[in-house]
């Protein structure tokens, strides 16, 4: 009896903290999502955990902002293009189409309301919430310390699943037969896996500058970051690699005043391809090699596959979720010389292709309109805030730096099955935005002053 007391009591002492303020309740989202695929089902709820914390995090904000109106004035075509995303979304869900929402290989049928609302709903939504009510110091060193645990986290149990197995959980990621020698993490993925240790190394690095002023604090931000990093490497993936290399770059140029942290990984990384450089561009996966082809090929074709997909059906697409059938029974290979079976009857790999496939070139056009308007908000926040404290530019350069990784990822991957690391990248990209919005105005959060812009 006890044993099922202590965790009831516990889930109710966390929804009714997530309930008293948007700001909880989208950190506790977070958090639910992270651990999405191996928390239990629970009998005694009719949905997910996660998707309970969703609809408290709904109701949280829609009761805080029902007393703070004004709040939304600050929305504009940003907020208005993701709606009506999410419409289009909605509308190819109900409108018939030729194949269903399955894997035709497995028959495996799929919850296309749940693909919108892991994909696109949630994280919409937390961009929003994290604009509107992360109006404070507290509350925007919290989101940051949030990623830097769910980071944390991973690059440990990404180091124990090579150094210490027996101590890994979740245990399926000593089972990932899809991926075999890769440090997945609890994503199961190791792009996910990958994206989050970056998302937690620059966050680590932006609370070290600007979040503490403990020693003790600084240096255990530093050891995350570092064990970020190794985690990263432990992926065995190139478009991770990619990403954090971008990443590294992009910081050493824009963080004015912390770019230490970046110097420091870029210069080690460097070293660390100079000293193994035959084993770094050989064939060997398991060994760090980017020379194999056959992950190459399995985009190049479903990159072809989607180019003759759009040219099919041009406007509509051929239905949200359905590319995995158009790339079975339609499958194309993008030149002679490489092998037909690459990338045959899987997703699109690709986000804004598999977009395009599906939603037709109204999705895309509606998706690269938000990531434009998006990209230029921050860009202004990046211009407009001041550089003293973790409320102004550095938020804005880690919102900035989440965004680039975000897209370079997406080159390799459909995001849209990445549910955690696309909340994340939208709840940073959100509070540097409404921090940014209320920067200069009368209701203007008290940490931000004019007088912190430096000479």
């Amino acid at each position: 009896m006890i044993s099922l007391l202590v965790p009831a009591a516990l889930g109710l002492a966390v929804l009714l903290a997530a309930a008293s303020h948007p700001v909880t309740a989208v950190l506790v989202l977070l958090v639910a999502m992270f651990l999405r695929v191996p928390t239990p089902e629970i009998p005694m709820l009719p949905v997910d955990l996660f998707v309970l914390f969703f609809l408290v995090a709904v109701g949280s904000a829609a009761m805080w902002v029902s007393v703070r109106m004004h709040r939304l004035r600050r929305l504009g075509a940003l907020e208005i293009v993701m709606g009506i995303y999410v419409l289009w979304n909605v509308y190819s869900m109900v409108s018939p189409h030729r194949f269903s929402a399955a894997a035709p290989l497995s028959g495996e049928e799929m919850s296309v309301i749940r693909f919108i609302v892991i994909g696109t709903v949630i994280p919409f939504t937390a961009f929003l919430v994290a604009r509107l009510a992360f109006d404070t110091e507290r509350a925007v060193r919290a989101l940051l310390w949030t990623v830097v645990a769910l980071g944390a986290y991973s690059a440990l149990v990404s180091i124990l699943q090579f150094r210490a197995p027996a101590l890994v959980w979740p245990r399926y990621i000593l089972e990932n037969e899809t991926w075999p020698g890769r440090a997945v993490g609890v994503t199961n993925q190791p792009i996910g896996n990958g994206t989050i240790l970056m998302l937690a190394f620059v966050c680590a690095l932006v609370l070290a500058a600007r979040g503490t002023q403990l020693r003790q604090g600084r240096w255990l931000l530093f050891v995350v970051a570092g064990a970020c990093a190794y985690g990263v490497f432990l992926t065995y993936t190139r478009a991770v690699w990619l990403a954090f290399g971008i990443v590294i770059v992009a910081g050493m140029i824009l963080a004015r005043g912390f770019r230490t942290g970046f110097v420091v990984t870029a210069t080690a990384a460097a070293a660390g391809i100079a000293t193994s450089w035959s084993t770094f561009t050989s064939s060997d996966r398991r060994a760090g090699g980017v020379g194999s082809t056959s992950e190459i090929h399995d985009r190049f074709n479903t990159f072809s596959t989607a180019s003759w997909a759009i040219r099919e059906e041009p406007w509509t697409g051929w239905g949200i979720g359905r590319f995995t059938s158009v790339n079975t029974y339609f499958h194309r290979t993008l030149a002679p010389e490489i092998p037909w079976e690459g990338g045959f009857a899987i997703d699109a790999h690709f986000t804004e292709m598999g977009i395009a496939a599906e939603l037709g070139l109204i999705g895309l056009a509606l998706w690269l309109t938000i990531l434009v308007l998006l990209i230029r908000l921050l860009v202004r926040a990046y211009r407009t805030l001041p550089a003293g404290n973790v409320l102004g530019q550095p938020l804005a350069i880690a919102a900035l730096l989440a965004v680039l990784c975000m897209l370079v990822t997406g080159v390799t991957a459909d995001l849209r099955n990445l549910d955690v690391t696309n909340a994340l990248v939208m709840t940073i990209a959100g509070a540097a935005i409404g921090c940014a919005g209320r920067y200069g105005t009368p209701d203007r959060s008290p940490e931000l002053r004019r007088e912190e812009v430096p000479a």
